[in-house]
């Protein structure tokens, strides 16, 4: 995703004296006011245009300074898909006279689309680009026994601490959505995209290749089992809430933990030794892509 520059509008001068249209600069006057408003409208919803690319790059560029396997790429694909709206509308503008009351109709649509956009999705969804650069890690030293995939008690409570979270964000989304009157968050339905990335140290007496594949499948079965212990302890949020959530878990290994590198540089780290969960709530039509 990119500026697009070559696309880019350049802004009508106006102000409310000066009429510079088709014919060169003049006084607004009787004759020429409707059609100095007709450019102004022009000028505010280009400047509206490009506001709302700025944003969506700034959200992007956070997007991207987080790693991959952390990343949730709902969220990608929310954004790119408002980018490419937005780039269509710029040339839609591109191809409309501020001169005609056709071009003034359509513009004025075209200025009411990028309000609800604002409004709607790209300055909510800031919020949630935020919320996906926290990452909460369960030391497995911790939270499972040696060499076991079962939750400790331990392990229980920062999921029961993990869940607590979900639910005081979707109160906050609520006060939020109150100050909004807009119908598209009329549902009040809320959604949670969760990612679980389970990791192992590179211990193991066995040769190099069983010991890989033994702690990998410790790792994927510990990210499985707090996964699990989320999808639990949420079904008791799905109804007060009118929630619906989507858990992902992968087991990476013996890969190195992202953020993880000054302390693991030894393959026995206890920092290896961790489950990493990544999460986004919000209302379900952020969350949700066509």
């Amino acid at each position: 995703m990119s500026c697009a520059q070559e696309k880019s509008l350049k802004n009508p001068v106006y102000s409310t004296t000066i009429f510079r249209g088709q014919q060169g600069e003049k006084e607004v006057n009787a004759f020429n006011k409707n059609k100095a408003e007709r450019e102004k409208l022009m000028a505010e919803t280009i400047e509206k245009a490009d506001a709302a690319k700025r944003k969506l790059e700034e959200q992007q560029a956070i997007l991207n300074s987080i790693d991959s396997t952390e990343r949730i790429g709902d969220l990608d694909s929310k954004i790119k898909s408002i980018f490419n709206r937005t780039q269509q509308i710029i040339d839609e503008l591109n191809k409309t006279s501020p001169y005609t009351s056709s071009g003034q109709e359509k513009t004025l649509k075209l200025a009411t689309e990028l309000n609800d956009l604002m409004h709607n999705y790209i300055n909510p969804l800031s919020k949630l680009v935020e919320a996906n650069k926290e990452v909460v890690r369960l030391g497995s030293d911790i939270n499972f026994s040696t060499g076991s995939f079962i939750l400790s008690k331990e392990g229980k409570k920062k999921v029961s601490q993990l869940v607590a979270k979900i639910a005081d964000e979707i109160e906050k989304w609520k006060i939020y959505l109150n100050h909004h009157n807009e119908n598209i968050f009329s549902n009040s339905e809320y959604k949670t995209i969760i990612l679980v990335n389970g990791y192992a140290d590179m211990q193991g007496s066995m040769d190099a290749e069983t010991r890989k594949k033994k702690n990998f499948e410790l790792s994927e079965k510990r990210a499985k089992a707090v996964a699990d212990e989320l999808k639990i302890q949420l079904n008791e949020l799905k109804s007060k809430y009118n929630l619906v959530f989507d858990i992902q878990s992968k087991g990476r290994g013996e890969e190195l933990p992202y953020e993880n590198v000054s302390t693991s540089k030894k393959g026995e780290s206890a920092a290896r030794r961790i489950s990493s969960v990544s999460l986004v709530v919000g209302p379900k039509i952020l969350l949700y892509n066509d």
